[in-house]
Formats: C-alpha cells, sequence, structure tokens
C-alpha cells in the first residue's frame, strides 16, 4: 500500500486528447535531491546550469556569490568562487567546449568571467559597443548562453544584450518596445525566468499577465498560456525552459508544478504538487532540462529537486506495434 501510495505521488498528470492521433503523454519520476557529504543543500532559487559534455549540474547561489557543481549523481563536487578573485557571482552559464561564465560583480563593475569547467579564472570581459541609451537602467541579474552568444539579462526592465565571447555587442533586446505591452500594464510587467534554447529562440515569463513568450532571434514573438488553477493554467508561471525535441517546460510557483507543453504549446502534461514530501515541491522557479531529467530550484530552503521525465508520442507507440 505505501509503494503503490508513494508511485501515485510520483506519477505526472497526462492529457491525452480525445481525437488526437498525435497525443503525447508525460511520464514523471522524482530521484533525488541535491547533496553533499553532510546530507540535502538547503538553498532558495538558486540559478541553474547544466554542463552536457561533463553531466554536471551548475548552480548559482545568491546568498553565496558562488557556484556549487554537483556530480550526475547529485552529489557536490567543488565549489567555485565567492572570494576576491571572482567577486560576487550571480549568474553561470556553460560553454560547448564545457568552459564556463559567470556573471560577476567585482568593485562595482559587472563583468562576465571565463574560466575553465573547474573554475580557473582565464579571462575577464566587459560588454561593449553597446547601442546608446541602452545600458542608462541596465542592472543585469542574468546571463545564458547558446551558439557561441552571451545574453546578459535585467529582469526588471526587460533587456537583454547579446555579446559574442569577447564581449562586443552582436544585437540587443528591449520587450517593451519589441511587445508593446497595454499602457495600463507597463508597471506591472516583469520579467520572472528567461532562457535560450538551442536553436537561439529567447523564452520568457511575465507572472502578471498570465503569459510565456518565444521570441526568435528575427524578433517573431509567440505568447502562450491562460490564466488558472487547473492543469495546464498559469497561476503565477515562474521558469521556463525547452528540451530537445521542442517541448517547453514552465513552472507555476502558486500551484507548485512544472507543466509541459509540446513545440505547438499544447498541454501535455504535469508533475510535482505543492507540499513537502519526497517529490512535492515548494514555489518551484529555475528549472533545466537536460539528458533526460528536470532539475528544479525551490524556495523555502527545499534545494533542488531532480526528476526523469519521459514524453511518449502515442501515435509513434501505435505504428510500432
Amino acid at each position: 500500500m505505501r509503494h503503490a501510495l508513494r508511485a501515485s505521488l510520483l506519477t505526472a498528470v497526462s492529457l491525452a486528447f480525445a481525437g488526437n492521433a498525435y497525443a503525447k503523454t508525460l511520464e514523471a519520476r522524482y530521484l533525488f535531491g541535491l547533496a553533499d557529504v553532510n546530507g540535502t543543500i538547503r538553498s532558495s532559487w538558486v540559478t541553474l546550469a547544466y554542463d552536457r559534455e561533463h553531466h554536471e549540474l551548475l548552480v548559482a547561489d545568491s546568498s553565496e556569490g558562488a557556484v556549487r557543481v554537483y556530480k550526475d549523481n547529485g552529489m557536490e563536487l567543488q565549489r567555485i568562487g565567492g572570494d576576491e578573485e571572482t567577486g560576487y557571482i550571480m549568474g553561470v552559464a556553460v560553454r560547448e567546449d564545457g568552459d564556463l561564465l559567470l556573471l560577476a560583480r567585482k568593485k562595482d563593475r559587472t563583468l562576465i568571467l571565463h574560466t575553465d569547467f573547474r573554475g580557473e579564472l582565464l579571462d575577464a570581459v566587459e560588454p561593449h559597443d553597446v547601442p546608446d541609451g541602452f545600458t542608462a537602467d541596465f542592472s543585469p541579474t542574468g546571463l545564458r548562453y547558446a551558439d557561441g552568444k552571451v545574453f546578459i539579462v535585467d529582469h526588471a526592465t526587460m533587456k537583454v544584450l547579446v555579446t559574442d565571447t569577447s564581449g562586443k555587442c552582436v544585437t540587443s533586446y528591449d520587450f517593451h518596445k519589441l511587445i508593446k505591452f497595454e499602457e495600463k500594464l507597463e508597471r506591472a510587467v516583469v520579467m520572472r525566468s528567461f532562457n535560450v534554447d538551442a536553436s537561439g529562440n529567447l523564452l520568457f515569463t511575465i507572472p502578471s499577465i498570465f503569459k510565456a513568450y518565444v521570441v526568435s532571434p528575427s524578433g517573431n514573438v509567440q505568447p502562450f498560456g491562460t490564466k488558472g488553477s487547473t492543469p495546464g493554467k498559469f497561476n503565477i508561471a515562474g521558469g521556463i525552459a525547452r528540451d530537445e525535441q521542442g517541448n517547453v517546460y514552465v513552472t507555476d510557483l502558486l500551484r507548485a508544478v512544472v507543466m509541459v507543453f509540446d513545440s505547438r504549446f499544447e498541454f501535455i502534461g504535469e508533475f510535482g504538487y505543492r507540499g513537502w514530501g519526497e517529490g512535492r515541491l515548494i514555489s518551484p522557479l529555475e528549472l533545466v532540462v537536460a539528458d533526460g531529467k528536470v532539475f528544479v530550484a525551490q524556495a523555502g530552503r527545499r534545494g533542488v529537486s531532480i526528476f526523469r521525465v519521459a514524453i511518449h508520442d502515442s501515435a509513434t507507440e501505435r505504428a510500432g506495434r
């Protein structure tokens, strides 16, 4: 009975749309939380990045100003930064070659630090050739990397500066200007989470209007999301990420779930649910999807939970029978 109850708690809610030959179903299973030799790491709302070459998770913790690195089994491997050399680290990203980029604050300067995959400092750059006026109210709070480009994010102003690895500005985005929100909503519109997929599409959420957005590199805007408290709807949208198949994952802080949508933004299913037990979530925010796993950062010093996730295509399964 106990094992059956546990299995039911860890199985995702999935939808198969009636009459849809291409319906997908979601299967999710809780694996473990991050830990060190002393036990579970008690962190809140950390920032995540994943090293696909070494299969390691990197966690930037604003309470420490440093980055912790975890092995594939969830055990801490090492700690990077938190000293005079690196300054206060606010974000981390991983390049294709496994080297790291750290968004750091040193002596009132915001720098991008380039280190090897073990944190040895190789170089430090400041963004340059930035459009006039762009940095007037620009205060970086996040960092992402994709396909040779560095994405420096200010969540509050909804601005993103894109540079090459030398710090030279390639392009910039001001989402307030690009999307043109209704005037009555302007002050309430703040980006909660930002990410970049493998194709260079920009993904972000705006909880106050119950929307998530996917913006192509050319500036084409695709919003999705519906207000509500039932499966597949947004109450307080949080983190957003995309897997290798184009499926989109969005956390909901209030409902405490991870929702999964296909590449057409059709709801597939969700998992997590509010609670303090194993496999449950407390205000999930940032997330990373990699190697068939979903890494979810939470509030309440709940740390980071790792789930094994599989999405099944019913049409493919039927064809194989």
